[in-house]
């Protein structure tokens, strides 16, 4: 019978011994309300918007972090930061209240279009870091559009002058070449081309100024084809680009100005004012505001095409043995990884292990106008004395959008839950009274 008695008790304690265990595994991977962690001292990144990683462990420097876009995390004793990419942010649909210990973090590329509310400070004051277009920015995501410094400096699609000039004869092609398909712009930029065109040829081809068409193969979908092979060689054929963004904001450059450059067609640039840093070499695009208006342009262009030495002059990336001599652009390049499946990857991950490795210090900053610096909506060039002269709407929609920041702040900063009939009645007052106009914008 003792024998028995013994077996019993090694029996309990071996159970005991296996509880005891799964006890301790609880402790390490769930912490106090049952959301699984790898440590209980993890520290937690949250995407409120789903964007970036998805569960998943990564070390940043020194500091582990869980990334995660699992909402059930938000009240997580571990939770450091809550990141935003910005065009997905709804008002109605925030962490109210704000936790006082929980930083928050912005990642928007786009232009202001996609989330007006973000051209003003205090929408952006929310917020703790930045991944946004501007070089102030914590990760700058200004060339995130570009793919390297070989296509850059390369002669993949290049052509020589005077082959260009025999294919404008051959296919009775137009010096400049234009397609665009948004026509519902900040800028108006349709109405400068319209002006431009009166004073040298240009092809254009897209839906909102439309006197060519495409080839066949480029005819369906060619939104979706703007990076292969077929649509950089047509590109090319082209002695000029025109390259209108449709926002106006330092350091906001999309592959617009990238792709003419990287073809060898000299692109005609309007959009961020602070674009000339970021060239390859000083002359290698030309200035819409460098003239007072589309016929002055027009001469310089036209000169261009009577000197082949004038019009190379923009194409020294492309001719010269030291290529590029930015050194601004140069450094930004240098520091991405060779081979990289995704630039845009590569940069959200880098803006994830940023917050992950701040979240461990007691970092008291703000983002501010410097990471997202805008200017109002205003037409590039239009003669008022038109019949056709209207005001531009979407000066309105900026305006209200300084209505919709200012309510913001002041319900998260006093941790008010947002009922969204209310909010978009007194945005109304607010902007029909005038009082949440931002005069430095």
């Amino acid at each position: 019978m003792c024998w028995i008695k013994l077996y019993t008790l090694f029996f309990y304690v071996i159970i005991f011994a296996i509880c005891a265990l799964m006890f301790e595994v609880y402790v390490e991977f769930y912490n106090h309300d049952n959301t699984p962690i790898r440590h209980e001292d993890t520290p937690i990144v949250l995407w409120w918007t789903p964007f970036g990683s998805h569960d998943d462990y990564r070390k940043c420097g020194s500091v582990s972090c869980f990334f995660t876009q699992n909402r059930s995390y938000v009240n997580n004793r571990n939770l450091k930061v809550i990141l935003y990419y910005g065009s997905n942010v709804d008002v109605a649909d925030l962490p109210i209240p704000r936790l006082n210990n929980v930083k928050w973090g912005l990642l928007h590329e786009e232009s202001p279009r996609n989330n007006l509310m973000f051209v003003h400070e205090d929408a952006l004051k929310l917020f703790n870091y930045s991944a946004t277009f501007s070089r102030y920015s914590d990760v700058p995501l200004t060339t995130v559009d570009l793919p390297g410094i070989n296509e850059l400096s390369g002669t993949t699609y290049f052509l020589p002058t005077k082959k260009k000039n025999l294919l404008m004869k051959e296919k009775k092609l137009a010096p400049v070449l234009y397609i665009q398909s948004n026509c519902d712009t900040m800028n108006d930029r349709d109405l400068y081309i319209l002006e431009l065109i009166k004073y040298i040829p240009v092809d254009s081809y897209g839906s909102c100024i439309n006197n060519r068409q495409l080839p066949d193969n480029l005819k369906e979908n060619y939104v979706d084809q703007l990076n292969k092979k077929e649509f950089m060689e047509f590109v090319a054929q082209y002695k000029f680009t025109l390259a209108f963004e449709n926002a106006v904001c330092d350091d906001y450059i999309t592959e617009k100005l990238w792709r003419p450059l990287i073809v060898g067609s000299v692109p005609i640039y309007y959009g961020s004012p602070s674009f000339k840093d970021w060239l390859p070499r000083n002359n290698s695009a030309i200035a819409v505001n460098d003239f007072e208006n589309p016929k002055e342009l027009a001469e310089y262009l036209l000169a261009c095409l009577e000197d082949d030495e004038k019009y190379e002059d923009h194409l020294k990336h492309k001719l010269l043995k030291n290529k590029i001599n930015n050194k601004r652009l140069l450094d930004s390049l240098i520091i991405r990884p060779n081979d990289l499946f995704s630039i845009f990857g590569y940069y959200v991950s880098k803006f994830e292990c940023y917050v992950c490795e701040k979240s461990q210090l007691n970092d008291l900053s703000t983002v501010t106008k410097k990471h997202y610096n805008c200017s109002k909506p205003m037409h590039i060039w239009q003669n008022k004395s038109d019949s056709g002269y209207k005001k531009n709407f979407w000066l309105d929609m900026w305006e209200q959008e300084a209505c919709t920041a200012k309510l913001l702040f002041h319900a998260i900063s006093n941790s008010q839950s947002i009922n969204m009939q209310k909010f978009d009645i007194e945005k109304m007052e607010m902007y029909e009274s005038k009082k949440c106009f931002d005069i430095k914008n």
